[in-house]
């Protein structure tokens, strides 16, 4: 039987699910760089890096205030991302980190921060992350 948390979680996917899905949210690219080493070919001597995993979502983008901006943790042209916490097949997606890459809206941002919004502690409903063009 879910509880409060489930249905709410389930309410702020939906929420931000992208606008072909019944949502508010637009279409949003995770891309988390690989952190193994190149693959060696030793018949031709080159290695070849391995490709950074990518993980389809939705999100909402938001504006920071003035008075949020103080030009060195948040600066002039970072915006705020509600990223839903399920990739659009369905799957959960994976916390943005520092250093992860976001498109959205067809701009490529980097992850500055990420909060996860989660009401007991183990139930994530969005992530709030800071990006920078």
């Amino acid at each position: 039987m879910s509880d409060i948390f489930d249905r709410a979680r389930a309410l702020a996917t939906d929420a931000l699910a992208s606008r072909a899905k019944g949502g508010k949210g637009g279409v949003m690219v995770l891309t988390k760089p690989s952190t193994l080493p190149p693959i060696y070919n030793p018949a031709t001597g080159t290695a070849t890096p391995v490709s950074p995993a990518t993980y389809t979502g939705s999100a909402v983008r938001l504006q920071y205030s003035t008075r949020d901006i103080d030009g060195t943790r948040i600066r002039t042209g970072d915006v705020k991302l509600l990223v839903s916490p399920v990739q659009a097949g369905g799957a959960s997606l994976p916390t943005p980190k520092p250093g992860d890459g976001v498109t959205f809206g067809g701009i490529s941002y980097s992850v500055i921060a990420c909060q996860p919004l989660d009401y007991t502690g183990d139930l994530v409903v969005a992530f709030e992350v800071q990006a920078r063009a």
